[in-house]
């Protein structure tokens, strides 16, 4: 479509001068990771190895730890995204059903959200702001949802986009699309919930299986520790304990895949 050509150039004309920025919360979020992960590592050698030098070698998890970490966030992120759009969409239509322009129920919308939710908490706020202030610049209403599907990487945002284009070209209820979309989101996020809660049980069997093979080497340290001694003291031994970490590792991430959901 035509209006999708200018997208990226507006909207980079837009949030020009604007630097991307982690505000405190985020900072306090990452270093308390940051020292969790360290902190486990620091237990790992212990546990494993009793030799402080392999907490150097075992420095190399946390590169798949950040990975997970970064994809916890970005499912965060995704959630805060649909229920966030699920609430200016039901705004924006309250207001166009009061006699509202569509322009300027977006925003009262956008001025609703941002005094429901705050902006270091909640990354639609932020997004939802570049809306308020390229209407004020009179950019095209349909531009500016496109560029926020762009920039947030949700599908039914770009969906919504897409025939709020249509339907302002050609005429159409927006009311109704609107009350559409959000049947949709609500729909969708119910039933992520549902398998969520049907997965749940799945997920503590996973963790449990996981922490294990770590449960059963205290046990046998605890009881008898003389027996476990081949382990700490031989190269064998050492190459034992990292196969089995990294075989836990590698297990993690497997699981996770499996019961990972995405609707």
């Amino acid at each position: 479509m035509a209006f999708m050509k200018n997208i990226v150039k507006r909207w980079k004309g837009l949030v020009s001068g604007n630097p991307v920025y982690i505000n405190k919360k985020q900072w306090i979020r990452r270093g308390a990771a940051l020292i969790t992960g360290e902190g486990i590592l620091f237990i790992l050698t212990h546990i494993c190895y009793e030799d402080i030098r392999f907490l150097l070698l075992l420095q190399l998890l946390l590169f798949p730890g950040a990975a997970a970490y970064k994809k916890r966030e970005e499912r965060r992120k995704r959630k805060q995204y649909e229920e966030g759009f699920r609430e200016f969409l039901r705004s924006v239509m309250t207001s166009v059903q009061a006699g509202y322009s569509m322009e300027n129920a977006c925003l009262a919308a956008v001025s609703e959200i941002s005094a429901l939710y705050q902006e270091e908490e909640n990354p639609t706020v932020k997004e939802l702001r570049k809306i308020a202030s390229g209407i004020r610049l009179h950019i095209p209403l349909e531009e500016l949802f496109a560029a926020y599907a762009k920039e947030t990487g949700h599908e039914d945002i770009y969906e919504f986009a897409v025939v709020l284009e249509i339907t302002r070209s050609m005429g159409g209820d927006l009311v109704e699309v609107m009350r559409d979309a959000v049947r949709h989101l609500q729909q969708k996020m119910d039933t992520k919930e549902e398998i969520d809660v049907l997965l749940s049980g799945k997920k503590y069997e996973k963790n449990i299986m996981l922490f294990m093979p770590l449960g059963i080497l205290c046990y046998m340290r605890l009881t008898n520790p003389r027996y476990m001694d081949c382990f700490y003291d031989t190269a064998a031994g050492h190459l034992f304990m990292t196969a089995m970490i990294g075989i836990t590792v590698l297990c993690y991430f497997w699981t996770e895949k499996i019961t990972e959901t995405e609707i």
